[in-house]
Protein backbone atom coordinates (compact mmCIF):
# COMPACT_ATOMS: atom_id res chain seq x y z
CA UNK A 1 0.00 0.00 0.00
CA UNK A 2 1.38 3.26 -1.06
CA UNK A 3 2.01 6.42 1.36
CA UNK A 4 -1.12 8.31 -0.35
CA UNK A 5 -3.44 5.17 0.48
CA UNK A 6 -2.42 4.88 3.63
CA UNK A 7 -3.27 8.81 4.13
CA UNK A 8 -6.35 8.21 2.54
CA UNK A 9 -7.31 5.87 4.55
CA UNK A 10 -6.70 6.91 8.10
CA UNK A 11 -8.15 10.32 7.11
CA UNK A 12 -11.51 8.98 6.61
CA UNK A 13 -11.40 7.79 10.48
CA UNK A 14 -10.20 10.50 11.34
CA UNK A 15 -13.21 12.73 9.40
CA UNK A 16 -15.99 10.10 10.48
CA UNK A 17 -15.07 10.69 13.83
CA UNK A 18 -14.22 14.50 14.13
CA UNK A 19 -14.96 16.48 10.89
CA UNK A 20 -19.02 15.44 10.04
CA UNK A 21 -19.48 18.59 7.58
CA UNK A 22 -16.75 16.48 5.48
CA UNK A 23 -18.30 13.22 5.15
CA UNK A 24 -19.56 14.39 1.38
CA UNK A 25 -16.09 13.69 0.81
CA UNK A 26 -16.82 10.27 2.26
CA UNK A 27 -19.32 9.06 0.35
CA UNK A 28 -17.52 10.06 -2.68
CA UNK A 29 -16.07 6.40 -2.39
CA UNK A 30 -17.72 3.05 -3.79
CA UNK A 31 -19.69 0.74 -2.39
CA UNK A 32 -16.86 -1.39 -1.96
CA UNK A 33 -14.65 1.20 -0.03
CA UNK A 34 -17.93 1.75 2.67
CA UNK A 35 -18.52 -2.03 3.25
CA UNK A 36 -14.54 -2.52 3.82
CA UNK A 37 -14.30 0.27 6.07
CA UNK A 38 -17.42 -1.00 8.47
CA UNK A 39 -15.28 -4.45 8.46
CA UNK A 40 -12.39 -2.89 9.53
CA UNK A 41 -14.26 -0.78 12.26
CA UNK A 42 -16.06 -4.15 13.53
CA UNK A 43 -12.46 -5.91 13.80
CA UNK A 44 -11.01 -3.42 15.75
CA UNK A 45 -14.06 -3.46 18.19
CA UNK A 46 -14.16 -7.05 18.51
CA UNK A 47 -10.13 -6.91 19.16
CA UNK A 48 -11.01 -3.73 21.97
CA UNK A 49 -13.53 -4.94 23.65
CA UNK A 50 -12.91 -8.87 23.41
CA UNK A 51 -9.62 -10.57 22.25
CA UNK A 52 -8.09 -7.53 24.29
CA UNK A 53 -9.77 -8.69 27.76
CA UNK A 54 -9.61 -12.80 26.81
CA UNK A 55 -5.79 -12.48 26.10
CA UNK A 56 -4.83 -10.40 29.59
CA UNK A 57 -7.13 -13.29 30.78
CA UNK A 58 -5.66 -15.89 29.62
CA UNK A 59 -1.90 -14.60 30.03
CA UNK A 60 -3.45 -14.06 34.05
CA UNK A 61 -4.29 -18.27 34.19
CA UNK A 62 -0.97 -19.20 32.29
CA UNK A 63 -3.10 -20.19 29.78
CA UNK A 64 -5.14 -22.98 29.45
CA UNK A 65 -3.00 -26.12 30.75
CA UNK A 66 -2.29 -24.78 33.64
CA UNK A 67 -5.60 -23.41 34.04
CA UNK A 68 -6.69 -26.87 33.99
CA UNK A 69 -4.36 -28.65 35.79
CA UNK A 70 -3.24 -26.24 38.31
CA UNK A 71 -6.19 -23.40 38.66
CA UNK A 72 -8.96 -25.20 38.19
CA UNK A 73 -10.21 -27.64 41.10
CA UNK A 74 -10.25 -31.29 40.76
CA UNK A 75 -13.94 -32.01 38.84
CA UNK A 76 -15.48 -34.56 37.33
CA UNK A 77 -18.91 -34.64 34.97
CA UNK A 78 -20.19 -38.35 35.13
CA UNK A 79 -23.73 -39.62 34.19
CA UNK A 80 -25.00 -36.24 33.74
CA UNK A 81 -23.83 -35.21 37.72
CA UNK A 82 -20.94 -31.98 37.75
CA UNK A 83 -19.02 -32.25 40.80
CA UNK A 84 -16.26 -29.94 41.68
CA UNK A 85 -14.14 -30.35 44.53
CA UNK A 86 -14.61 -26.64 45.58
CA UNK A 87 -17.24 -23.92 44.21
CA UNK A 88 -14.66 -21.26 41.92
CA UNK A 89 -16.21 -17.95 40.48
CA UNK A 90 -14.02 -15.67 38.30
CA UNK A 91 -14.61 -13.18 35.68
CA UNK A 92 -12.68 -12.41 31.51
CA UNK A 93 -12.06 -9.03 30.98
CA UNK A 94 -14.58 -7.60 33.67
CA UNK A 95 -17.46 -8.36 31.29
CA UNK A 96 -17.94 -12.40 31.28
CA UNK A 97 -18.61 -14.50 34.41
CA UNK A 98 -18.02 -18.08 35.21
CA UNK A 99 -19.37 -19.91 38.51
CA UNK A 100 -18.86 -23.19 38.71
CA UNK A 101 -20.30 -24.75 41.79
CA UNK A 102 -22.00 -28.33 42.44
CA UNK A 103 -23.20 -27.59 45.82
CA UNK A 104 -25.80 -25.64 43.74
CA UNK A 105 -28.39 -28.00 42.22
CA UNK A 106 -29.77 -26.18 39.51
CA UNK A 107 -29.20 -22.58 38.42
CA UNK A 108 -31.98 -20.37 36.98
CA UNK A 109 -32.18 -16.99 35.58
CA UNK A 110 -32.86 -15.82 38.64
CA UNK A 111 -29.26 -16.24 39.55
CA UNK A 112 -28.14 -13.55 36.37
CA UNK A 113 -26.21 -10.77 36.98
CA UNK A 114 -27.22 -7.97 34.77
CA UNK A 115 -23.88 -5.90 34.89
CA UNK A 116 -22.33 -8.91 32.76
CA UNK A 117 -22.24 -8.73 29.13
CA UNK A 118 -22.03 -12.86 29.63
CA UNK A 119 -22.26 -15.72 31.99
CA UNK A 120 -21.64 -19.10 32.11
CA UNK A 121 -22.80 -21.00 35.34
CA UNK A 122 -22.59 -24.89 36.20
CA UNK A 123 -24.39 -26.48 38.94
CA UNK A 124 -24.79 -30.01 40.18
CA UNK A 125 -27.27 -30.50 37.27
CA UNK A 126 -27.63 -27.69 34.71
CA UNK A 127 -24.91 -25.00 32.50
CA UNK A 128 -26.77 -21.73 32.36
CA UNK A 129 -25.35 -19.78 29.60
CA UNK A 130 -26.38 -15.67 28.96
CA UNK A 131 -25.07 -13.98 26.04
CA UNK A 132 -26.18 -10.49 25.59
CA UNK A 133 -30.29 -10.90 25.76
CA UNK A 134 -30.03 -14.43 24.88
CA UNK A 135 -29.90 -17.43 27.19
CA UNK A 136 -29.70 -21.31 27.18
CA UNK A 137 -30.21 -23.96 29.41
CA UNK A 138 -28.44 -27.27 29.07
CA UNK A 139 -29.27 -29.97 31.18
CA UNK A 140 -26.18 -31.68 31.63
CA UNK A 141 -28.60 -35.38 31.62
CA UNK A 142 -28.68 -34.81 28.30
CA UNK A 143 -24.89 -35.30 27.50
CA UNK A 144 -25.61 -39.06 28.12
CA UNK A 145 -22.38 -40.87 29.41
CA UNK A 146 -20.19 -38.39 28.76
CA UNK A 147 -17.27 -38.49 30.84
CA UNK A 148 -14.60 -34.96 31.85
CA UNK A 149 -12.40 -34.10 34.31
CA UNK A 150 -9.01 -31.77 34.11
CA UNK A 151 -7.16 -34.41 32.30
CA UNK A 152 -10.13 -34.98 29.59
CA UNK A 153 -10.26 -31.45 29.32
CA UNK A 154 -6.59 -30.73 28.90
CA UNK A 155 -6.50 -33.37 26.33
CA UNK A 156 -9.29 -31.34 24.61
CA UNK A 157 -7.02 -28.07 24.23
CA UNK A 158 -6.35 -28.08 20.51
CA UNK A 159 -10.29 -28.72 20.18
CA UNK A 160 -11.41 -25.70 22.64
CA UNK A 161 -8.88 -23.25 20.14
CA UNK A 162 -11.04 -24.58 17.20
CA UNK A 163 -13.93 -23.71 18.72
CA UNK A 164 -13.05 -20.26 20.27
CA UNK A 165 -12.05 -19.37 16.64
CA UNK A 166 -15.80 -20.36 15.99
CA UNK A 167 -17.17 -18.04 18.32
CA UNK A 168 -14.76 -14.93 17.84
CA UNK A 169 -15.94 -15.27 14.08
CA UNK A 170 -19.66 -15.75 15.01
CA UNK A 171 -19.14 -12.63 17.99
CA UNK A 172 -17.23 -10.97 14.40
CA UNK A 173 -20.66 -11.27 12.63
CA UNK A 174 -23.02 -10.71 14.99
CA UNK A 175 -21.43 -7.70 15.82
CA UNK A 176 -21.20 -6.45 11.89
CA UNK A 177 -24.92 -7.26 11.88
CA UNK A 178 -26.11 -5.29 15.11
CA UNK A 179 -23.54 -2.59 13.78
CA UNK A 180 -25.55 -2.24 10.50
CA UNK A 181 -28.68 -2.45 11.72
CA UNK A 182 -28.63 0.31 14.00
CA UNK A 183 -26.90 1.78 11.51
CA UNK A 184 -29.90 1.79 9.33
CA UNK A 185 -32.17 2.91 11.79
CA UNK A 186 -30.64 6.22 13.04
CA UNK A 187 -30.68 6.35 8.68
CA UNK A 188 -34.29 5.74 8.26
CA UNK A 189 -34.74 8.41 10.89
CA UNK A 190 -32.32 11.00 10.62
CA UNK A 191 -32.66 11.53 6.71
CA UNK A 192 -36.18 12.89 6.94
CA UNK A 193 -35.09 15.96 9.72
CA UNK A 194 -32.80 17.50 6.62
CA UNK A 195 -33.78 18.79 3.08
CA UNK A 196 -32.33 21.00 0.64
CA UNK A 197 -34.18 23.92 -0.58
CA UNK A 198 -36.01 22.07 -3.40
CA UNK A 199 -37.76 20.19 -0.17
CA UNK A 200 -34.85 16.81 -1.81
CA UNK A 201 -33.53 14.59 1.44
CA UNK A 202 -30.60 12.18 0.72
CA UNK A 203 -30.99 8.80 -0.40
CA UNK A 204 -31.63 5.76 1.94
CA UNK A 205 -28.66 4.21 0.77
CA UNK A 206 -26.41 7.49 1.35
CA UNK A 207 -28.60 8.00 5.13
CA UNK A 208 -27.07 4.51 6.36
CA UNK A 209 -23.56 4.94 5.26
CA UNK A 210 -23.63 8.46 7.26
CA UNK A 211 -24.84 6.86 9.79
CA UNK A 212 -22.15 4.15 9.39
CA UNK A 213 -19.69 7.05 9.91
CA UNK A 214 -21.23 8.87 12.35
CA UNK A 215 -21.88 5.90 15.01
CA UNK A 216 -17.40 5.85 14.84
CA UNK A 217 -16.69 7.50 17.63
CA UNK A 218 -18.82 6.43 20.27
CA UNK A 219 -18.66 3.24 19.18
CA UNK A 220 -15.09 3.05 19.68
CA UNK A 221 -15.63 4.28 23.24
CA UNK A 222 -18.21 2.47 23.93
CA UNK A 223 -15.62 -0.95 23.21
CA UNK A 224 -12.98 1.18 25.22
CA UNK A 225 -15.15 1.22 27.98
CA UNK A 226 -16.49 -1.98 28.16
CA UNK A 227 -12.74 -3.66 28.03
CA UNK A 228 -12.03 -1.18 31.03
CA UNK A 229 -15.19 -3.17 33.39
CA UNK A 230 -17.61 -0.30 32.84
CA UNK A 231 -15.42 2.98 34.77
CA UNK A 232 -18.38 5.01 33.04
CA UNK A 233 -21.63 3.96 33.23
CA UNK A 234 -22.79 2.42 29.62
CA UNK A 235 -26.31 4.04 29.91
CA UNK A 236 -24.54 7.52 29.83
CA UNK A 237 -22.34 6.72 26.88
CA UNK A 238 -25.58 5.07 24.78
CA UNK A 239 -27.14 8.29 26.41
CA UNK A 240 -24.33 10.70 24.88
CA UNK A 241 -23.93 8.76 21.64
CA UNK A 242 -27.61 9.28 20.28
CA UNK A 243 -27.40 12.88 20.83
CA UNK A 244 -23.95 13.17 18.90
CA UNK A 245 -24.61 10.57 15.84
CA UNK A 246 -27.65 12.61 15.57
CA UNK A 247 -26.22 15.71 15.82
CA UNK A 248 -23.42 14.40 13.28
CA UNK A 249 -25.88 13.06 10.77
CA UNK A 250 -27.85 16.67 10.80
CA UNK A 251 -24.16 18.46 9.70
CA UNK A 252 -23.39 15.98 7.49
CA UNK A 253 -27.03 15.70 5.76
CA UNK A 254 -26.76 19.37 5.53
CA UNK A 255 -23.00 18.95 4.11
CA UNK A 256 -24.64 16.68 1.29
CA UNK A 257 -27.45 18.47 0.16
CA UNK A 258 -25.67 22.12 0.19
CA UNK A 259 -25.63 23.22 -3.59
CA UNK A 260 -22.67 23.18 -4.97
CA UNK A 261 -20.73 26.77 -5.03
CA UNK A 262 -19.12 27.86 -8.68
Amino acid sequence: MNQENQVGFFRRYFIACFQPGKYKLLLEKKTGSHVIYMILLVAFLLIVDTLIPFGAWMTSVGGFRNLFLNRLPAFTLEDGTFEIESPISFEIGQAIRVEMNSDVEKYTKKDFEEEYQEEILVSRTNVLIRAGERGSDLQLSSLGNMYLDNQVLTAAIPALMVMLVFYFLIMFASKAVQYAVVALVYGLICRVGVRSPEGKTISIGDSFWIAVYAKTLFAIIASVNSSLGYPVSSFWVSVISIVIVMSYMFKAEVSVLKPETS
